[in-house]
């Protein structure tokens, strides 16, 4: 069992000291390059592992059958050999083996580190070149062996015997000159050893994805469920990191021993010995890239919800007057803030405008189920249009044919900018029963709004009578679409006072709910009724005029639901 030390002093910047069993020698150079006074040079590359060593000292003339029986036969020539001649070809790869293994062991037991595809470069080594000659005549007849059968396919029984004998003593001679380092071989499989179980970097894949799972939860507003995805994540990620860290930790003293040990065995090194993979030095600046990436995905899903949540507005929940209440706006704009004028709405109708962007931007708090039930209630308006009042800018409108009980209005406050809205619809028709419905703005009380007295107006109007007697007996027996009792315009109450004009009504109520489904441009359809009833109630002062009216709207209503084509109303 051999035994031996080494120890490196440094002298100066680039200059050590080295001191081993094999004597005293001195390395000059740093990372990159480096010269040994015994005639090692060896040129790397930092932080990959390549490397490579070259003897000056190696021997100028060495043994040539040496250098040749060291050579390992090429696979042309070993694919030559026919399947007759396979015992020849079994013959020739034991002798190679054989010898190989001889040499090995002796090179390694003086302390060079050399591997089976390198051995011919350890055989011109100057230092070993007395005892490789007393192998020059065993290496002879061995590879004559060996080219008789590459070249001839066959070799004698008298040439086996030769190379047999030559492969006894060649094993022989290298058994007697084996140096005192032979423990180099088991300190080399022990630091392939721990090279192979240098821990594999970990992959943050998985994490990341499961962090976007959780910006997207967090985008769509469900915020527990993306903060367990984001914790998940990175709980898992950090112990992924951690585990790793800690085993490359372990494997980085034990490659520090195991490569000491080896140094203190190695007198030259032809082969590059096994090293880790560089790649995994940067796990950690891979981990706090995903990291990065993660944060920001999550901020900005953050930040976009945040802004739909200030854009959308929380909309009061549908109840009867008794118990309505204004629903909780989302934060609108600071009092103060620039806001848009609303002067060019001043002298317009309702339905005119609901359409602009800028109108419907003073109402952003209010869902879209209550707009649309807001702007179907504006499609008949009176002549005057749009006004101004208190500061305010008021406008109120109507369904077609049923004014009496799903009408609408709103007002728009000069100094915010900001609107509130208030709309009756029909709840039960055979009782004449409505109810109404207001959204507000958070900074817009809606009692301080005209709208308040608007709505005590209309729900006067649609207080019970009780004096019968006040009523005529052929109006309260009449049946039109709408309340008699809330007649106001001249037309209407020609309407309520005529059977056959309240015929025609109910008749053309009925055509009307037809075209409006049937329509392809409902735009289009509302401006033609607005127009058509602003008609009616501005010129129809007398029973002829309104036979007419209902007669040519009949005829368009009925052309409109058989096509679905709106015609210009000119």
């Amino acid at each position: 069992m051999g035994w031996g030390f080494r120890k490196r002093i440094k002298i100066a910047p680039g200059i050590h000291l080295n001191i081993s069993k094999s004597g005293i020698s001195t390395s000059i150079g740093g990372k990159g390059f480096t010269y040994n006074t015994r005639g090692h040079v060896t040129a790397s590359i930092p932080g990959t592992g390549m490397r490579f060593t070259h003897n000056i000292r190696r021997a100028a003339n060495p043994v040539r059958s040496i250098v040749a029986g060291s050579s390992q036969i090429d696979s042309a020539s070993t694919e030559r050999l026919s399947k007759r001649e396979q015992a020849a070809r079994d013959f020739v790869a034991q002798v190679q083996a054989r010898t190989t293994d001889a040499l090995l062991r002796y090179f390694l037991s003086h302390g060079v580190y050399v591997r089976r595809d390198e051995l011919s470069e350890a055989v011109t080594f100057d230092e070993h070149q007395e005892f490789l000659e007393t192998l020059g005549r065993e290496f002879e007849a061995t590879t004559r062996a060996i080219k008789l059968a590459v070249d001839i396919g066959s070799i004698s029984l008298a040439e086996k015997e030769k190379a047999m004998l030559a492969v006894y003593e060649i094993e022989r001679k290298c058994s007697a000159n084996l140096g005192e380092r032979g423990q180099l071989a088991n300190e080399a499989v022990s630091l392939g050893s721990t090279i192979a179980s240098w821990p594999k970097a970990p992959n943050f894949v998985a994490p990341f994805l499961a962090s976007l799972l959780g910006s997207f939860f967090i985008f769509l507003n469900n915020v527990p469920i993306g903060l367990v995805f984001f914790v998940t994540a990175f709980t898992y990620g950090f112990f992924r990191l951690t585990s790793f860290n800690k085993k490359k930790a372990a494997a980085v003293e034990a490659l520090g021993a195991a490569n000491a040990r080896f140094d203190s065995l190695l007198e030259a090194e032809i082969s590059p010995r096994p090293t880790p993979n560089e790649s995994d030095s940067l796990v950690r600046e891979k981990a706090a890239l995903f990291a990065v990436l993660t944060i920001v995905v999550a901020l900005f899903a953050g930040y976009h919800r945040t802004q739909d949540d200030n854009r959308q507005a929380a909309v009061s929940s549908g109840t009867d007057i008794p118990v309505a209440s204004a629903a909780g706006a989302a934060p609108d704009d600071q009092l103060g803030s620039r806001h848009s004028d609303f002067r060019w709405l001043v002298g317009r109708h309702p339905v005119d405008v609901v359409t602009d962007k800028r109108f419907r931007t003073a109402f952003n708090h209010m869902s879209r189920a209550d707009w649309n039930k807001f702007v179907d209630r504006l499609t008949v308006s009176n002549s005057a249009g749009i006004y101004v009042k208190d500061g305010y800018i008021v406008g109120e409108g109507c369904k077609a044919h049923a004014c009496a009980s799903d009408n609408a209005a709103f007002a728009i406050s000069e100094a915010t900018g900001k609107g509130d809205i208030v709309f009756r619809e029909t709840v039960d028709a055979a009782a004449g029963k409505s109810r109404a419905k207001y959204v507000t703005s958070k900074d817009l009380p809606f009692n301080a709004t005209p709208l308040a007295d608007w709505l005590k107006a209309n729900e006067a109007q649609t207080a019970p009578v009780v004096a019968a007697t006040a009523e005529p007996a052929s109006a309260a027996t009449l049946h039109t679409s709408f309340d008699c009792s809330k007649a106001r315009s001249d037309a209407e109450h020609l309407i309520c006072s005529d059977h056959e004009l309240a015929a025609n009504d109910v008749e053309l109520a009925s055509l009307y709910a037809k075209a409006k489904a049937a329509a392809h441009d409902e735009v289009a359809f509302r401006e033609r009724t607005r127009a058509e009833w602003n008609y009616r109630e501005q010129t129809c002062h007398d029973r002829e005029c309104l036979v007419r009216w209902y007669a040519d709207q009949k005829t368009a209503l009925l052309q409109i639901a058989e096509t679905g084509t709106v015609a210009d109303n000119k």
